[in-house]
């Protein structure tokens, strides 16, 4: 057989095993983040926080919510009242914390810490918890997480009227991600009243599960915590009944020693040697997102020729699937110093492999988007 002919045939079982084709086109992109755009992009640096208390020699989950990845290496910012039992005084025994997969997905389970070890802050209600085990019980450490960009907006610069989004796994409706949306309202201080900015209220919908979660502001900049709702009521005749819900977000001005002190356990690791790489892929013809494209990152020295679908347990390095909005995320991190043969495959488009597409020096960060999206021809009818 032929390289030509070797090239077609593994095309076609390409097509057979996985039901899919593949082309690598690499387009730039341009122009403004849209609010879209920017919710997907804040969606993975948001995760679900399991509370699980050891009860009769077994670990039982007892309670949920939600945090936010302000480190790399899995530090991820919640609320102090997620990790405490309020029942019986105490701080559970241990967290499990879920990493976002896709939109319409549970959250994948990923590591467990404790949370006596992490920073607390509880008169603030916030805390900076960190995985150091395996769901297995081994020891652990993350790398690579997808984080959130974190500023230095002061609770002055925000007015009332502004636009908010929150991010969490309330555990409405299912185990997926929710995101809600609504407006600063104004501001009140721990106990209501005026005077000490100690939260902001806004009419987005925040629930028990999004305590520790994501709000962030029409720019996607990540404003502050998703801690608590407070009923409004209102007098009719002698009765006072509710009226509503207020919303509270802890202002990230109060967390922002925690994120600090978070970079500073970073910088004092060792730093890992692998990157993660993430993407989208889109419809060549129409720039419409592609939703389940397998991404197949072969091993080193591997070439297109040398592919052999028989296998490929042991040539493929890392792969992973597109999402709804055709974006994808490879689980795991991915060695520097090397260039990689990369497959991209969908059904009813033009297959190929590309020898060497991705190219990973020794400077890259650790997180990287080497094509902005990745386009596939559609096979003629």
């Amino acid at each position: 057989m032929t390289r030509k002919q070797r090239r077609t045939a593994l095309r076609i079982s390409l097509v057979s095993l996985l039901g899919m084709s593949l082309v690598l086109i690499i387009p730039a992109l341009s122009g403004a983040r849209s609010r879209k755009s920017i919710i997907r992009e804040t969606m993975p640096a948001v995760a679900m926080i399991l509370a699980v208390d050891l009860r009769e020699g077994k670990l039982v989950p007892v309670s949920s919510g939600s945090g936010t990845i302000v480190d790399p290496n899995g530090s991820v910012l919640t609320n102090y009242h997620v990790l405490f039992d309020a029942k019986n005084k105490k701080l559970h025994d241990l967290f499990i914390i879920g990493l976002f997969r896709a939109a319409d997905q549970e959250p994948e389970l990923v590591c467990v810490g404790d949370p006596s070890k992490g920073l607390l802050k509880e008169k603030l209600d916030l805390a900076l918890i960190r995985c150091d085990r395996d769901r297995s019980g081994a020891p652990w450490q993350a790398s690579s997480w997808p984080t959130i960009p974190v500023r230095a907006i002061a609770t002055d610069s925000i007015v009332p009227g502004e636009a908010v989004w929150v991010l969490g796994y309330p555990g409405v409706g299912g185990s997926t991600i929710h995101v809600t949306a609504g407006l600063i309202s104004g501001f009140t201080g721990e106990q209501g009243g005026v005077g000490f900015r100690a939260f902001l209220k806004t009419d987005a919908s925040i629930t028990h599960g999004n305590s520790g979660g994501t709000a962030i502001d029409e720019d996607g900049n990540f404003i502050g915590v998703p801690t608590a709702f407070r009923l409004t009521t209102t007098k009719q005749g002698d009765d006072v009944v509710a009226a509503g819900r207020v919303g509270l977000i802890r202002p990230l001005d109060h967390a922002l020693d925690l994120i600090e002190a978070a970079h500073k356990q970073t910088a004092a690791a060792p730093q890992t040697a692998g990157v993660i790489v993430s993407s989208r892929v889109v419809d060549a013809s129409d720039g419409h997102p592609i939703e389940g494209a397998i991404v197949i990152v072969f091993k080193p020295g591997i070439s297109a020729d040398d592919v052999d679908l028989e296998k490929l347990d042991s040539q493929a390095l890392v792969w992973t699937q597109s999402d709804a909005a055709g974006a994808f995320r490879m689980p795991n991190a991915i060695p520097k110093g090397a260039k990689y043969t990369v497959a991209v495959a969908a059904p009813g488009y033009l297959p190929l492999i590309e020898t060497g597409v991705l190219a990973i020096g020794e400077g890259a960060s650790s997180e990287i988007d080497p094509w902005k999206q990745v386009s596939l021809q559609p096979e003629l009818p």
